[in-house]
């Protein structure tokens, strides 16, 4: 794995910024400064590369980094909603397009949904059905707004979905005692 390199500069339209430390450019896509098909330069690149191509910057890459007893672990945005994986199955719109997908990791106050649809934007405001987790679950609606969207090697063409993390801006009480009882381990 290779070594982080100090002198990151980052493109953004066309104005270039930097050079950041490894760490600054964590701290800039942990707050939403950058995006993952921002692009980033850095003496090791033979070009100006976007984010999420770049090992340094990979989820696998950052997992490590967070498990690590680092000096990074303070660029990382702390959670304050405890947040359990799942894998359930979503529809909904955005006013403009329907799509389908599943909602991947859940919070109390928001998610991680993998959208099939590569369309949504930053900011657009999404109204999700969230399917029963089980056949005895309850299904219930949400209202979210998207504050980040994930890119994936693995899903980049016209009809591939995005990773998409969203945050809650109204849901139903029977979902939110769902949600809660799946971060604490109630419901398996």
């Amino acid at each position: 794995m290779l070594e982080p390199q100090t002198n990151w500069h980052v493109l953004m339209g066309d104005q270039k910024y930097g050079p950041y430390d490894y760490k600054t450019v964590i701290e800039m896509l942990q707050s939403n400064q950058l995006m993952d098909y921002n692009y980033v330069w850095a003496p090791h690149l033979e070009a100006w590369t976007q984010i999420h191509q770049l090992e340094e910057f990979s989820s696998d890459r950052f997992k490590l980094l967070l498990q690590k007893d680092s000096e990074l672990l303070n660029a990382f945005a702390k959670r304050t909603n405890p947040r359990t994986d799942t894998n359930i199955p979503v529809i909904g719109h955005n006013n403009v397009r329907f799509f389908d997908g599943s909602l991947v990791s859940v919070s109390e106050a928001g998610g991680l949904c993998l959208l099939n649809t590569p369309l949504i934007q930053l900011g657009d405001q999404l109204k999700i059905h969230v399917k029963s987790k089980d056949q005895s679950g309850p299904a219930f609606n949400v209202e979210c707004e998207v504050i980040r969207k994930n890119f994936s090697k693995q899903r980049l063409n016209a009809k591939s979905g995005l990773y998409y993390t969203v945050r809650f801006l109204d849901i139903q009480p029977t979902g939110l005692a769902a949600i809660q009882d799946w971060v604490s381990g109630k419901s398996a």
